[in-house]
């Protein structure tokens, strides 16, 4: 009966330590993914960086899908980060061609108080994209925005946002995600 007794204590004792081992591992970032796949897209995680659960607090339309990434170190639970990299993602119910809808979303972006800076063309992975860089004086912040509608009809939102002072030295990040960024056909 002790002999069994003290093989259980030994057990015990080995899985309390692996445990503590492995929980251990999982906060020196061993785990954490290097890859993110959203509805239709796959996207790398910067190094330095981190996706983040929703942000306490935030409340997104129905239908509209958001990750959030942020650098390390960064706290949503007790504070709104002034840096960012979020992807939105949202099926249109109507076909859409984002070199129509482009225009209106400058006005928007104009209409809420911010001033334009630049904004272009390019192709993210073969498919047309818009984007805009702009400051808010709301926000005290630069955001650079890529607007992308595929042939499946879904809208996509790439979005970069930091305090102007820390914005040049922190958009390589972005820059990073952004080139990975793939689009995942499927029938969904």
């Amino acid at each position: 009966m002790e002999r069994a007794s003290a093989k259980i204590s030994r057990a015990l004792v080995i899985f309390i330590g692996l445990v503590i081992f492995v929980k251990y591992l999982s906060g020196t970032g061993l785990f954490e993914p290097k890859n993110h796949r959203g509805h239709g897209y796959s996207v790398s995680i910067p190094q330095g960086w981190k996706k983040v659960k929703k942000q306490k607090g935030v409340v997104y339309p129905k239908g509209v899908e958001v990750v959030l990434f942020v650098p390390k170190g960064t706290d949503v639970k007790t504070e709104e980060p002034d840096t960012y990299i979020s992807v939105f993602t949202k099926k249109l119910e109507t076909p859409a061609w984002i070199e129509d809808e482009f225009p209106g979303i400058l006005e928007s972006i104009k209409r809420e108080g911010n001033r334009v800076m630049d904004k272009g063309e390019i192709k993210l992975d073969d498919v047309i994209s818009q984007w805009v860089v702009y400051y808010s004086q709301k926000h005290d912040a630069l955001f650079l925005e890529f607007y992308i509608v595929t042939d499946a009809n879904v809208f996509y939102k790439m979005q970069y946002s930091a305090p102007s002072e820390v914005f040049n030295k922190l958009r390589p990040s972005f820059e990073e995600l952004k080139e990975s960024f793939k689009f995942r056909f499927s029938l969904s």
